[in-house]
């Protein structure tokens, strides 16, 4: 089971303050959700401007609001829930894999069935067009929302996916076609 992943958090450098955890989304190839939002790893004034702009507005923590151990446990449950091995794919695996990795840690709430190696990057390039025309085709969608982006990123990498499939059957009935004419 593949599970797609986007995070929301306070600062792209970290130089000013270290880059903390606001919000994480997953996604599962099956169509499940997981979505946090935390309310006590980040003080708002450590946020970039970006974030304050782009992120913030977007919260719902009296819905969504976990404190760090109650995210972290919920997460963990959600993983654990598909009993199997799960795979973790995202287009920002050094920020996204890496803050929810340290939240999962620090709480001691590793899921079992998560390998803890790096996860699958999906190239930026190759998905941001499957992720735009998601946006496009999703009127209400919210971007720079870590659930709405892992949901996007999931459609993107379908997408891609399924245009390379077609590739290969495209390209495997041209081979058989040049078979068939070179043997006549």
């Amino acid at each position: 089971m593949r599970i797609f992943l986007d995070t929301e958090f306070t600062d792209l450098v970290g130089i000013i303050h270290e880059t903390k955890l606001i919000s994480a989304g997953l996604v599962a190839d099956d169509g499940q959700e997981c979505y946090v939002e935390l309310l006590d790893q980040y003080d708002r004034d450590e946020c970039s401007d970006f974030v304050h702009e782009a992120v913030l507005p977007h919260l719902r923590p009296e819905k969504h609001g976990l404190r760090a151990p109650e995210a972290a446990a919920r997460i963990k449950a959600w993983i654990e829930a598909f009993g199997e091995p799960v795979e973790i794919v995202t287009d920002s695996p050094g920020y996204d894999f890496g803050l929810v990795a340290n939240l999962l840690r620090d709480h001691d709430c590793w899921p079992a069935n998560l390998p803890p190696a790096m996860p699958k990057r999906v190239d930026p390039t190759n998905v941001d067009p499957g992720i735009e025309r998601y946006f496009q085709y999703q009127p209400m969608a919210i971007r720079h929302h870590a659930g709405w982006d892992a949901r996007a990123l999931a459609y993107a990498v379908e997408e891609l996916e399924e245009n390379e499939a077609m590739r290969k059957r495209f390209s495997e009935m041209l081979d058989k076609c040049k078979a068939e004419k070179e043997s006549e």
